[in-house]
């Protein structure tokens, strides 16, 4: 798993790569919540193309980023998911609880 940002207007955009499951899920959440500490003020998008999978240890740290952002009145955004991680929201039933976006253009200017 790799983990790569850019600072674009008001918003930290971070690309995400690999796979996230039960044994990249805390050191995936360690990066994203010091991010978050260290860019106070910014929303975050998470450009998920290049995840191939995704586990519902992900799904659980996705949802203390968006608590934590949302204590703070700041937004977490997520898009380009694939095929298979946009099934495992459907699964789970949390397309709805999640901004989510087709693509990362339409997440910045939202």
């Amino acid at each position: 798993m790799s983990l790569e940002t850019r600072e674009a207007n008001e918003n930290m955009v971070a690309y995400l790569k690999g796979r996230i499951d039960v044994h990249m899920a805390s050191e995936i959440e360690a990066s994203l919540q010091k991010i978050i500490r260290e860019n106070p003020g910014h929303n975050v998008i998470l450009n998920l193309k290049d995840v191939e999978y995704m586990s519902s240890s992900g799904l659980r740290v996705f949802v203390s980023l968006m608590r934590m952002l949302r204590e703070n009145n700041r937004a977490l955004k997520l898009t380009n998911l694939s095929v298979a991680v946009k099934k495992v929201f459907e699964v789970v039933e949390l397309m709805d609880m999640f901004e989510i976006y087709d693509s990362e253009e339409a997440a910045l200017k939202s």
